[in-house]
């Protein structure tokens, strides 16, 4: 390590307006923790490039006693950058003293406490070393002997392991892509060793708390970039301890068991192949799911792994028609999830409904069960009863998971049928049915009668009707929403859905502007809502703005038409009007 030293860090240590020191590093990592950042940030940018950072940044990790762990880090990622930047130029006995030294360091970290961020950064940097230099038939066990002595040893060497998988993206190491295959190649042939590794260290009776969750870690990062494939783990051990902590379920480790399985999983489908016995541990962990309902970690976790059930099945037997019944129990799965799971974790499943619509010969078989994920989702969707008095609407934030469920639901419209928009109906004319109901029954139906175009109109016609009475304003918006659907309702209707808003208690001024071009091209409608502004519960300042819109649309009109508008406009007269407000009015139309 020393000669390394010594050829690396003889050019001159070229600075900005500070030597690179260690203390002059320490001093500027404490300015940037108290958000001094341009400067400092700029010259610890400056130092990871100058050839003094090896020197440095070893002085730093090698410093006793320790440094804080914060300063240790950032030695630790400077390495990291140097090793990718410049592992080309060094000699084979530079690199031998190098890994030595960072695997002294990666010892002595992992006797500090709360080291994890030091630990994996070194763990960057051998690993880095590691697929870019060696002999993977011995340096490898080399290595993990080395590290399995002490109990806290060992979770630095599986903090490594975690990380070198990760190491072998191309935006991570370096290689061309030849090279990164080989190196690939030589990992795959350590999955085996590597498993085997991590079943002898859950055997041992001093393993400190936390083992078994970073074992099954270091199993899922392998098996997520395809150095261990599923059919190996479903033969170890280690399968066995994932399908306890799963089924059981146990608290301990339930992340990274859950990882295990979606790694294999997303694997399966790469491999377009699915090993019945991943099949079943999924179908097992349905009464576990249904029993921890009220954990939402838990549950959060038994999700993603549904989903990615169904995705990987479908996906596997997308053009097997003899496995149409195991894919109708995947479909279960996310019924499941719809029913029992809060909103942000339907979200992780709802998008992947939309698959089904790949089989558009099969909708048919498909049709109970769209209409049993409306049933569910119905309630699940409306909003609060509270929000009955909420009056602005269009202030509020709109709604994350309405945003992606519409999206959804226009592209599941071929799996619906006539009984479900019938059903759906009901709940809108219904004179008994909840506010909250009818809103969330609208805006399903909204989306879903573009499968219905030729019904559209007459559809819309009737839940206007069926609502006209509701004065609630977030329906009042779905009716705003209705009108909106381009080439379905004729101009009356759109003219009679504004007025009604308008002569609201408190109608929705904004709404309202942002839909006056509906009424394009016929200005008529305009001269005449110019005429009766003072009829509408409105501040001045909100006629003018609704008079400033529609001037804004008529600007858009041909030459001759505005010069027509605008003599009708500036000759509007209203009757209880004081004259400086009609000075202002006429002012704004004289703008067209």
């Amino acid at each position: 390590m020393d000669n390394f030293m010594y050829r690396s860090s003889s050019p001159s240590c070229d600075c900005d307006y500070m030597e690179f020191t260690k203390e002059n590093v320490i001093k500027a990592l404490h300015m940037l923790s108290l958000g001094a950042t341009k400067e400092a940030d700029d010259y610890l940018h400056s130092f990871q490039q100058s050839n003094c950072a090896w020197f440095i940044a070893e002085d730093i990790l090698s410093h006793v006693p320790h440094h804080e762990v914060p300063v240790l880090t950032f030695a630790a990622i400077t390495f990291a950058k140097k090793i990718k930047q410049h592992i080309n130029t060094l000699l084979g006995s530079e690199l031998t003293a190098l890994k030595e030294t960072l695997t002294r360091h990666l010892v002595r970290a992992s006797m500090i406490p709360e080291s994890t961020p030091l630990v994996v950064q070194l763990g960057v940097c051998l690993s880095t070393l590691g697929l870019m230099s060696s002999n993977w038939d011995y340096e490898l066990e080399d290595f993990v002997k080395h590290l399995s002595g002490k109990p806290k040893h060992i979770m630095a060497l599986l903090e490594v392991l975690k990380v070198l998988p990760e190491e072998t993206r191309p935006s991570n190491l370096p290689l061309t892509g030849t090279d990164l295959k080989c190196v690939f190649q030589e990992l795959r042939l350590q999955s085996s060793y590597i498993l085997n590794v991590l079943e002898t260290i859950l055997e041992r009776p001093d393993l400190p708390e936390g083992c078994l969750s970073k074992c099954l870690a270091v199993c899922g990062s392998w098996t997520r970039f395809g150095l261990v494939l599923p059919e190996q783990v479903l033969d170890r051990k280690l399968f066995q301890r994932i399908n306890i902590i799963l089924v059981t379920p146990l608290d301990s480790a339930h992340l990274e068991a859950a990882e295990c399985v979606d790694a294999m999983l997303d694997q399966s489908r790469t491999a377009n192949k699915l090993d019945n016995r991943l099949n079943h541990l999924v179908f097992s962990l349905i009464p576990a799911f249904k029993r921890y309902g009220g954990d939402t970690k838990l549950l959060q976790n038994y999700c993603q792994i549904f989903v990615n059930l169904f995705k990987t099945h479908f996906h596997v037997t997308q053009n097997d028609l003899l496995k149409i019944q195991e894919r109708m129990r995947t479909i279960q799965l996310l019924l499941l999830v719809a029913e029992h799971c809060p909103l942000e974790l339907i979200e992780t499943s709802i998008t992947v409904w939309s698959l089904l619509t790949q089989d558009l010969h099969m909708v048919r078989l498909y049709r109970n069960d769209f209409t049993r994920l409306l049933e569910l989702l119905l309630p699940r969707t409306a909003l609060p009863a509270s929000y009955e008095s909420i009056t602005r609407p269009d202030t509020m934030v709109t709604d994350r998971f309405r945003g992606l469920l519409s999206e959804v639901l226009v592209d599941l419209a071929p799996l619906v049928d006539v009984d479900a928009m019938e059903k759906l109906y009901d709940v809108v004319k219904n004179e008994q049915s909840p506010w909250n109901y009818v809103e969330v029954a609208i805006f399903f139906l909204r989306h879903l009668m573009v499968q219905f175009r030729e019904r559209q109109p007459e559809l819309i016609l009737k839940i206007l009707d069926s609502v006209k009475h509701r004065p609630q304003a977030f329906i009042r918006l779905q009716v705003l929403e209705l009108i909106s659907v381009p080439d379905t309702v004729d101009f009356v209707t759109i003219w009679r859905s504004l007025l009604n808003e308008l002569r609201r208690d408190v109608p929705m001024v904004a709404a309202i502007e942002s839909r006056l071009s509906l009424l394009m091209p016929h200005w008529n409608y305009f001269l005449i809502l110019a005429t009766m502004v003072d009829e509408f519960r409105l501040k001045e300042s909100d006629r003018c703005h609704l008079l400033a819109s529609m001037c804004a649309l008529l600007r858009e009109l041909p030459p001759p038409d505005v010069m027509k508008v605008k003599m009708y406009m500036v000759n509007v007269e209203w009757t209880s009007c004081p004259a400086h407000i009609w000075e202002n009015r006429v002012k704004v139309f004289k703008d067209i």
